[in-house]
């Protein structure tokens, strides 16, 4: 079978994989390989692609001082109207953001239901929000909010936020249609180039690097690695979010 390096440039962190695909081309070539899964392992891979799409999706697009917010609801609420109520607070977001002459919202979200309670995490771009402004526009719990680090890779508090599997809802995160999307390039690997290690640009510091056997990648490696100048957010290992907390 053909090797393969996947390399992915979101935001400030770079990840690059070595791995098998029974596909020539494209970067849609590990998707060959599942057909021999099972439903569990399929799920648990599916699990596992929707974290890391969502690790990328925040490195690309959130920076430090952005917010990160925990959205209650005073009244029990079911997942689908828990939606419907955060879609409007987004709209009267939308339109405060546009009164106060800020650009154009970008946000990213999770709904859990931790112990049959919903709550929605999210990631919105910088504003200048006050405690009280941000608790009126909410209007329907209490919202705990947080500021992003200093660091550029986010990846722990992307896994904390998409902890939960709510198979039911489908998709296990989502967010605006102008989040940037990661870069990725996919080049066939020949075996007198292969490496004793994979390699990452120049002035980036290696965070992760594992080697393992997977059923659809067969020996796979994989590397991650965060631009120098910033500290790693938690080395993106899973667990509570290390940011300062403000109760409103």
């Amino acid at each position: 079978m053909p090797r393969y390096i996947k390399r992915i440039w979101a935001g400030d962190v770079y990840e690059a994989k070595e791995y098998f695909s029974p596909r020539e081309r494209g970067i849609s070539c590990e998707r060959a390989a599942k057909e021999n899964l099972s439903s569990e392992e399929m799920a648990e891979y599916n699990c596992l692609e929707a974290r890391r799409k969502c690790a990328r999706m925040v490195n690309a697009n959130f920076r430090q001082g952005d917010l990160f917010l925990t959205l209650t609801f005073r009244e029990r609420v079911d997942v689908e109207n828990a939606l419907r109520l955060f879609r409007n607070f987004i709209s009267r977001l939308k339109r405060l953001r546009k009164r106060k002459g800020y650009s154009e919202l970008k946000y990213l979200y999770v709904v859990e239901s931790k112990r049959k309670r919903e709550h929605i995490h999210l990631l919105i771009n910088k504003m200048d929000i006050s405690m009280k402004e941000l608790s009126e526009v909410w209007g329907l719990g209490r919202v705990m909010v947080s500021i992003l680090e200093p660091g550029g890779d986010y990846t722990g508090l992307a896994y904390y936020i998409t902890k939960e599997n709510y198979k039911e809802y489908g998709k296990r995160w989502s967010g605006s249609r102008n989040l940037e999307k990661p870069k990725v390039k996919v080049t066939l690997v020949s075996e007198e180039k292969k490496t004793k290690r994979l390699r990452v640009p120049k002035n980036y510091k290696v965070i992760e690097e594992v080697q393992y056997y997977s059923e659809i990648t067969g020996h796979t490696r994989y590397v991650r690695a965060v631009k120098i100048g910033g500290e790693d957010y938690g080395n993106g290992k899973e667990g509570e979010p290390h940011l300062s907390l403000i109760h409103i």
